[in-house]
Order: C-alpha cells, then structure tokens, then sequence
C-alpha cells in the first residue's frame, strides 16, 4: 500500500456536499481519482503543446486510462 498523508483543504459548501454524494463513503479515494483525471489532462496539454499535435492525445489517454480521466 502506498504511504498516504493527511491535508487539509478548504470547499465552498456546496462542492463539498457534491463530492460527498459522488464519493459514496470514500471521499479520500474520490479526491485522489479527480486529481489524478486533472494532473492527467494538464499532462496531456502540456504534450500535445509539445508535439504541436492535439488531434489524437485525449482519445490516447481515454483508451489507457479510460473515460473518466479524459
């Protein structure tokens, strides 16, 4: 198992009531996976700024990661 870390951060209500209900009882494992989606997307803009080709990085990425990190 990976070394884990407690933080703290601060939400607006609302979001917070949001990622509750989507976290069904596991906000830790919620928060990680939508960081995880977003570190990914930035990487994935970052390498298609590179390459200078954004046509196919995202359908990439979908098929590796699958469709809830692109």
């Amino acid at each position: 198992m990976q070394t884990r870390e407690r933080v703290t951060v601060t939400l607006p209500p609302d979001l917070l009531a949001t990622a509750k209900a989507a976290a069904h009882g596991n906000l830790s494992a919620y928060v990680e996976r939508a960081i995880r989606a977003q570190a990914l997307r930035e990487a994935a803009d970052a390498v298609s700024r590179w390459r200078g080709d954004t046509s196919g990085d995202v359908e990439e990425i979908t098929e590796v990661f699958g469709e809830d990190i692109a």
